[in-house]
């Protein structure tokens, strides 16, 4: 009974110390995932990246990219059909068991998706958007092209693995920042159970269990994170195991990728990587406020201004950045960029500049400079300055000044020509003098 006890003991502690987040380095925790990247939720800053953007597999994380074209091309409650193409899949992936002429909304497919990760629905869903898979998967590209994804080659809508199926935890980063902008997404990845209701070819409600152990404690309640809102985990042979997550906390949110994370004895490293990661964030970094309505920031001068009136320029609103718990205030720099030639009328409000904060040389965020006060404008000032421009202006003194050459060159040919004859007459005098 003693060793039985001891050996449950030594399993908990090994477990609470994974959990717990492995002994942290200088530069963040010592990770097993092959990849890995932690960000704001912005997507600005990043505080931790492990190999960033090596080429990986992302199983089917792939879903999020699929979930992101319909929710933008779709009407979440349009009713879509499920065609013997869109089911025709490898049946050793995950699926609903779609039957062809189901029926189900564009929000119960999505559910089906994200939660399920279903192979099926992300082919009824990527039909419903381009019309077949191969026309979607142009799209997919596409679409990652224009986010910035740089590393990533897509050649189906669920992840199944090819070889030429590719990414990058950076590029998967990107593409779970631009989803959560949608509310509907935010809802179903955050979702731990979801029941599909009765449809016209089941007769009985089906059960959906996310796979996702952040936000669902019925499938694993070690790795139920505190805060986690998503987003969607992945897994093949050739991938490993895949996770794209997002966690908030007391206003603080991160995103984090890891890839190609082993699943051995004491866990799956996806989730305890994932836990790592974020522990790492929330308890280095805090908001603080930097920028104060009431500081001011700049004193610039005002052309036209009535008497000798200035603008002085303020922090449009209060700035809350992401900085470590005990920062240095000497690595805390800011640059002001205000506009050269501030003319008046200025009102009270108007942007006239842009303050940005850097960290230890890393921008950290930035707020647009106002004016505090109304700065007006003098009638004569603008008018002696716009004629006095004009007269200099130069496409006035150009014309002037070859108009003024001209009048000297002739003038000079005229004092010639004068000279000349005056010479011609002396000469002719004296010839007549002396006969």
């Amino acid at each position: 009974m003693r060793k039985v006890s001891c050996i449950v003991l030594c399993f908990c502690v090994m477990m609470m110390s994974c959990i717990s987040v492995f002994a942290e380095s200088a530069n963040g925790p010592d990770i097993r995932s092959a990849s890995a990247i932690l960000l704001d939720e912005e997507g600005s800053r990043v505080f931790y990246e492990k190999n960033a953007d090596a080429k990986a597999y992302p199983a089917s994380t792939t879903k999020i990219m699929t979930a992101l074209l319909a929710v933008e091309n779709l009407d979440s409650q349009a009713v879509l059909t499920a065609s013997e193409t869109a089911i025709d899949i490898d049946r050793d992936g995950s699926n609903i068991g779609l039957l062809n002429g189901e029926q189900m909304t564009v929000e119960q497919y999505l559910y089906a998706l994200l939660v399920a990760s279903a192979n099926d629905a992300a082919n009824v869903l990527a039909e419903a958007v381009a019309g077949d898979i191969a026309s979607f998967v142009e799209k997919m590209n596409e679409r990652a092209a224009e986010l910035g994804m740089t590393g990533t080659h897509f050649v189906n809508a669920h992840g199944y693995h090819d070889e030429n199926h590719y990414t990058t935890a950076r590029d998967l980063s990107r593409l779970a920042i631009e989803v959560m902008k949608h509310d509907l997404i935010r809802q179903i990845v955050a979702t731990g159970m979801y029941e599909i209701p009765p449809t016209n070819k089941y007769a009985e409600p089906r059960i959906m269990a996310n796979n996702n152990s952040l936000v669902n404690p019925y499938r694993d309640h070690r790795y139920v994170y505190e805060g986690a809102a998503g987003i969607k985990t992945g897994h093949t042979s050739d991938a490993g195991s895949c996770l794209v997550s997002y966690a908030k906390r007391n206003g603080v949110g991160f995103f984090c990728v890891t890839l190609n994370a082993p699943v051995e004895y004491e866990g799956n490293y996806s989730f305890l990587d994932t836990i790592a990661l974020f522990n790492h964030g929330f308890k280095n970094y805090s908001l603080k406020t930097i920028s104060d309505i009431n500081e001011i920031v700049s004193v610039r001068e005002v052309k036209w201004a009535k008497g000798d009136e200035q603008v002085v320029l303020s922090a449009k609103a209060p700035l809350e950045v992401l900085l470590p718990k005990q920062y240095d205030n000497e690595k805390l720099t800011k640059e002001i960029f205000a506009e050269e030639n501030i003319k008046a009328p200025v009102k009270k409000g108007d942007v006239l500049g842009r303050l940005i904060y850097s960290y230890d040389g890393q921008k950290v965020g930035s707020v647009d400079l106002v004016a505090t006060k109304d700065v007006k404008r003098s009638f004569t000032k603008m008018v002696f300055s716009t004629l006095w421009g004009l007269i200099f202006n130069a496409w006035v003194i150009t014309p002037l000044a070859i108009i003024v050459a001209i009048l000297l060159l002739r003038r000079w040919a005229e004092i010639k020509r004068e000279r000349k004859e005056r010479e011609r007459r002396r000469q002719e005098s004296r010839r007549n003098f002396y006969r």
